[in-house]
């Protein structure tokens, strides 16, 4: 990862300003106070968003300022990434918005959760380091804030090697050691699980063995039962075949029966339509006669005449009709006319100024257009006159002619009714003729029923034995019925004691091949159990011990290394202890950090850091971060001579990018790149 340059907008101290960031050794430059370590904060907010005990948002958003904003461009495997952050704030407190970052041109949108997750998969940070060591990683790598340089050092032992163990990635074993104990736990419960499910195996398998004998013993029984059930069947079958064909025989006689009482029914139906027949009959021969005397002499032709003298009179009453509606209307247009003279005579009485022309008008010209209307009104009401004449003319011919169809339509109805009885004349006659046919079959078939009743009589008296042979038969079988039953039942329930017997051997079965498999899981439970207490754990604590040997070994080396080259004096040696705690000799005596002079502690700990970045770059492979550092004012309490050999550490560091913070005027001389800051009327600037 490289820092391009990082835009601020109401942070801290900052309204409005960009920093570019060149390659190799950049020095941020000026007064205490001046708002330097503002811009690595920024830069770290950009990165991760803001943390809660780490880096709250209420520290970076300027005082009295509602909105602020930070846009950092990077460069991380040859990919251009711009990331913007924003805070805003409320009536009760700050929070962070929704942002976004910039990949190669591309955008992406996202909260400040998401963001976060995007940024530390581009810069490789492990997900289980970020999430248990906040963000430590970036802290003992990139970036350490000046008041926490020497923090490490003045914390308890074991913190410290907690602390470490998770930026080394070496608690994992750890986690390891303690998950084993969880699973050794659960192991167990699962062998005295396994171990009181098999504790009746063998009395399962020997109660398997008692039940396979009772069914040897019940087939034994079943067998024993068979023949006496099969000659009982025997039998009843004979019996029922007998009875089958006695049922048959039965049946036929029942069939005669059945018919014999048709053909008395069907004998009195016909006697009694007979019967009924000559009473209609004799009411047709009456109904005749009457309708005879009505009819006779009657000339149904005449009624054709009436229809045409009827369709005649409709025409002429529909003309009359047409006629004096015409008379009427021409009465009405005439009205009409009338009141428009009557209205033009009145208007013209009243006219002074002619509404056409606009002149005046005088009285000649009204006296003539009275003259003209008067005339046309007269004329008018004399035309009414005669059109009502023609009204009342019409009038008369249309009541007359009304009478006349009038007339006309009763004396068609009155040939309609007469048409009807005619009709209905010849209706009886042919109703007599049907009804005389009927009688006539009827009476044959009444001859033909008592012959047929005759023949049925002889026929159901050869079976009058037959019913009695019945019950006998069914008697002997209703006496075998309840035997059979019995030694069915029986039989049935030696059948059902197997059945159930059966259902429980595939279940004992099936629970013996269970706790047969339970065994051989508490077998290898067992075994497991073992390997993972006795080998694994004692396997996982050797493994961490070797990896924190090495770990210090290096680490150790580095450390000194470093103190070394920023403190050249020999009456005092450094080392970490097994802890990686600093131990300090001077005049061949140990003696404890606080003891030191200031710049003698800033040694210990940029030693300290410088050591921390190098061996977490080395084992962290994934990280994108390790061509580049940033050091906060690492050079507190130094003397003239001390700030000399910060120009030593730069070469020795041999990073793409390190951005130091200093108010220090001596580190100018031997960085690549200066960048000035100046508070002007307490705000940040860059000069």
């Amino acid at each position: 990862m490289l820092i391009k340059s990082i835009k601020l907008h109401n942070i801290r101290s900052y309204e409005n300003a960009e920093i570019n960031f060149p390659n190799g050794s950049v020095l941020l430059s000026g007064d205490i106070g001046s708002g330097k370590s503002t811009i690595l904060l920024a830069i770290e907010f950009a990165i991760f968003g803001a943390k809660k005990g780490e880096l709250p948002a209420y520290t970076l958003l300027r005082h009295g300022k509602k909105e602020g904003n930070v846009e950092l461009r990077l460069q991380v495997d040859n990919k251009d990434i711009t990331i913007k952050r924003t805070l805003k704030r409320s009536n009760e407190d700050i929070r962070q918005e929704a942002g976004y970052i910039i990949i190669n041109g591309i955008k992406k949108e996202g909260t400040a959760e998401e963001l976060r997750a995007l940024v530390l998969e581009l810069l490789g940070y492990p997900k289980d380091l970020v999430k248990k060591g906040k963000d430590l990683i970036y802290r003992y790598t990139v970036y350490t804030p000046q008041e926490e340089m020497k923090q490490i050092l003045y914390e308890d032992k074991e913190t410290r090697l907690e602390t470490l163990r998770k930026v080394f990635n070496i608690d994992k074993y750890k986690r390891v050691r303690e998950n084993s104990k969880i699973i050794i736990s659960a192991l167990r419960e699962k062998k005295k699980h396994f171990e009181g499910f098999i504790l009746d195996l063998e009395f399962k398998r020997k109660d398997l063995e008692e039940r396979k004998s009772e069914i040897f013993d019940i087939d034994k029984k079943i067998n024993n039962l068979q023949p006496k059930i099969d000659e009982i069947k025997n039998i009843i079958n004979e019996k029922k075949a007998s009875i089958e064909k006695i049922e048959n025989e039965i049946k036929e006689l029942n069939n005669l029966r059945q018919e014999l009482s048709n053909t008395e029914i069907n004998l009195r139906n016909n006697i009694e339509q007979n019967n009924r027949l000559n009473e209609e009959i004799k009411k047709l021969d009456m109904q005749i006669h009457d309708l005879k005397k009505e009819v006779e002499n009657k000339n149904l032709d005449e009624i054709k005449n009436i229809v045409k003298k009827i369709d005649e009179k409709e025409k002429e009453i529909e003309e009359a009709e047409l006629n004096y509606r015409n008379i009427i209307k021409k009465i009405k247009e005439s009205e009409v006319k009338i009141e428009h003279c009557s209205e033009t005579i009145k208007k013209i009485q009243d006219l002074e100024i002619c509404p056409v022309c606009e002149q005046k008008v005088d009285e000649k010209h009204k006296h003539d257009i009275n003259l003209r209307e008067n005339k046309k009104y007269e004329e008018l009401i004399k035309q009414i006159e005669n059109f009502k004449v023609e009204e009342t003319k019409l009038e008369k011919i249309r009541i007359e002619l009304k009478k006349e169809l009038d007339r006309l339509m009763k004396e068609q109805n009155h040939f309609n009714i007469l048409k009807i009885k005619f009709e209905n004349f010849n209706e009886k006659i042919n109703l007599k003729e049907e009804k005389s046919n009927l009688k006539e079959k009827i009476r044959k078939e009444i001859g033909l029923l008592n012959t047929k009743k005759l023949e049925l009589n002889p026929k159901i008296n050869q079976y009058s034995e037959i019913e009695e042979k019945y019950k006998h038969v069914k008697k002997d079988i209703d006496e075998l019925l309840p035997q059979e039953r019995f030694l069915e039942l029986e039989k049935r329930k030696y059948e059902a004691e197997k059945e159930s017997i059966k259902r429980f051997l595939i279940n004992l079965e099936k629970e013996i091949n269970e706790k047969q498999k339970a065994k051989e899981k508490l077998a290898y439970v067992s075994q497991l159990n073992y390997w993972i207490d006795e080998l694994f754990v004692n396997l996982m604590s050797t493994m961490e011990k070797h990896v924190m040997v090495n770990i210090h070994s290096q680490f150790n080396e580095l450390f000194k290394n470093w103190f070394d080259i920023l403190l050249e004096d020999e009456t005092i040696n450094i080392r970490v202890d097994e802890e990686f705690t600093p131990v300090i000799e001077q005049d061949g005596y140990e003696t404890y950090i606080e003891n030191l002079s200031g710049g003698e502690r800033t040694s210990v700990a940029l030693s300290y850091r410088l050591a921390l970045n190098k061996v977490i770059n080395d084992i962290v492979a994934t990280i994108k971060t390790k061509d580049i550092i940033m050091l906060d004012e690492p050079t507190d309490g130094f003397s003239t001579e001390q700030l000399d050999k910060v120009r030593d550490v730069l070469e020795q560091l041999n990073m793409k990018q390190v951005i130091i913070v200093s108010h220090e005027s001596k580190i100018e001389s031997f960085v690549e790149n200066i960048i000035k800051v100046q508070k002007q009327e307490n705000i940040s600037v860059v000069v």
